[in-house]
């Protein structure tokens, strides 16, 4: 889901090559596995999450060139372009900071010198190709993420990662996850959250009557993440939450 609407978004931009998509569907009819966003009970599902990121106001986007792995999966290609954008439906233009670090699935550490760039006018009511590039698999061969972040006004707005395919390679467990209470929060519950290595999908538990402030997450080394829970009672069992290879 975050792919398709992430990409679609992003062709609205001087070609206008797709100026909108229809959701389906919102919620299910009924108990099942489905493409809904919201599950039978009206509880969000992962990619209700994920769907309302990549459709914010001002959105970040990155991405590498995927190979059909089907064809060449005995031999890996040697290289792998990347693409670095901003996707804003503002109808007035804003300056933002954006950055995109190389990080390993395996350590958490940098592979690579992080990319800056200050200063960056975000187009209104389009997209703003920020940069693009090729990752040269021989000189970094390890498994890493492309994670970008977007600052507007001095604060962290948007972000996306752009994770290594296909994912039964990665052994993604033992990632060093800490979800903390933050101490002395008033409305309702603020969840601290960071890892040591990057985390893929982080998932909150959903029940009736309480509502996180985002889910399906993932979680990169240096970027801790703020989650705001609301309807917990004093008393209430903590919200259990997992991840794609705990």
């Amino acid at each position: 889901m975050m792919f398709g609407y992430r990409g679609w978004r992003r062709q609205w931009g001087d070609e206008r090559r797709c100026g909108g998509a229809l959701l389906w569907q919102l919620n299910d009819c009924w108990p099942t596995i489905s493409w809904a966003i919201v599950d039978y009970f009206l509880r969000p599902k992962p990619a209700f999450y994920a769907v309302a990121r990549v459709l914010s106001p001002i959105a970040v986007g990155v991405r590498r060139e995927h190979h059909d792995w089907s064809v060449t999966h005995a031999q890996p290609p040697k290289t792998s372009k990347f693409e670095l954008w901003v996707a804003s439906s503002l109808q007035t233009a804003v300056s933002g900071r954006v950055e995109l670090r190389f990080l390993s699935v395996n350590t958490g550490l940098e592979v690579r010198s992080a990319i800056m760039h200050d200063n960056v006018t975000i187009t209104p009511n389009g997209t703003s190709n920020i940069d693009d590039g090729v990752i040269d698999h021989a000189v970094y061969p390890e498994p890493h993420v492309l994670a970008a972040r977007l600052w507007v006004g001095g604060a962290i707005i948007a972000r996306d990662i752009d994770w290594p395919q296909p994912f039964k390679y990665l052994d993604l467990s033992n990632r060093g996850l800490e979800v903390k209470p933050v101490p002395g929060s008033t409305e309702g519950q603020t969840l601290q959250i960071s890892s040591r290595k990057p985390v893929k999908c982080l998932v909150f538990e959903e029940r009736d009557g309480v509502r996180v402030s985002d889910s399906a997450m993932d979680i990169v080394p240096g970027d801790e993440q703020i989650v705001t829970v609301k309807g917990l009672q004093p008393g209430d069992t903590p919200l259990k939450y997992k991840y794609l290879g705990q």
